[in-house]
């Protein structure tokens, strides 16, 4: 039950944490949003770690930590060049579901299999992610070759980032984040400070970038507590529903009509949620 709270926390805090950086990157480019909202949650990263560990950085934990720092770069550079080039209406879901198999094959390979009931909320979550993140008329998507491969390699990626944070366990506690941060602030910074900040440019929108920083934070260390409690399988096929999380505030905020094919996504995802705590 508690693994299952906290891995949907992480879920919720992700897809809020996605609405916001997409809300602001309308006013200002895709990587300075990055830059700027993690380092100003990097205060809020050392209150969690000061809350929750009493030694020192552990060098192991930071190693893994900056290898799920780099894929999950290496992940989002994928996807922002997959999107532009091929579109999103078979590149999201494909993505959505390969980042949720890859922690799930990897939990599934290195410890005990979940309960048949939980086992179906697995199946579930995944059917989910690619409901929710299904975009436009799915008649008109063709696959490709040269479409799926990027696509696939984009959820792996992302799914490998999971894989690593959480893989040095419990005693590590949040220091594989500290590492996964200092990797993508010092590989994003070049890149997202050239030619900033120019005069007359739009303001910075401080709120959904703070409010992007702060819960991509929180959401990850929700993450590693769930991992801390259960089967990565389990835990890894939860966080992965954040595009509900990012579907509803759409909804509710902007008013945004959501799909048949989103809101049965939706519905299958309360239902995975109810099965893996049973």
């Amino acid at each position: 039950m508690i693994t299952t709270l906290l891995a949907a926390v992480a879920a919720a805090g992700w897809g809020a944490a996605d609405y916001c950086g997409a809300r602001a990157s309308r006013t200002m480019p895709a990587g300075r949003v990055v830059l700027l909202s993690q380092v100003l949650s990097l205060p809020v990263l050392a209150g969690w770690l000061a809350a929750t560990t009493d030694h020192g950085p552990d060098l192991t934990a930071l190693a893994w930590g900056c290898g799920a720092g780099a894929f999950g770069l290496l992940g989002l550079v994928l996807l922002y060049r997959t999107l532009a080039a091929e579109g999103i209406v078979l590149v999201a879901p494909v993505t959505a579901v390969t980042a949720a198999v890859v922690p799930l094959a990897v939990g599934l390979a290195l410890q005990s299999a979940p309960g048949p009931l939980a086992l179906c909320g697995v199946c579930c979550a995944l059917l989910s992610i690619a409901l929710v993140s299904l975009v436009g008329r799915v008649r008109q998507a063709t696959v490709a070759l040269r479409t799926l491969l990027p696509a696939l390699g984009t959820g792996a990626a992302l799914g490998l980032q999971l894989v690593f944070i959480s893989h040095p366990g419990p005693e590590a506690s949040l220091w594989p984040l500290a590492g996964a941060r200092a990797v993508s602030i010092l590989c994003v910074a070049p890149g997202a400070l050239r030619g900033w900040p120019r005069a007359g440019g739009p303001p910075v929108p401080w709120l959904p970038v703070v409010l992007a920083g702060v819960l991509d934070t929180a959401a990850f260390a929700f993450c590693l507590f769930a991992a801390d409690q259960g089967l990565l399988s389990v835990v890894g096929s939860i966080v992965s529903l954040y595009p509900a999380a990012t579907v509803v505030l759409a909804l509710v905020v902007d008013g945004e009509r959501v799909t048949a094919h989103q809101a049965l996504g939706l519905f299958l995802g309360a239902g995975a949620l109810l099965l893996v705590t049973v």
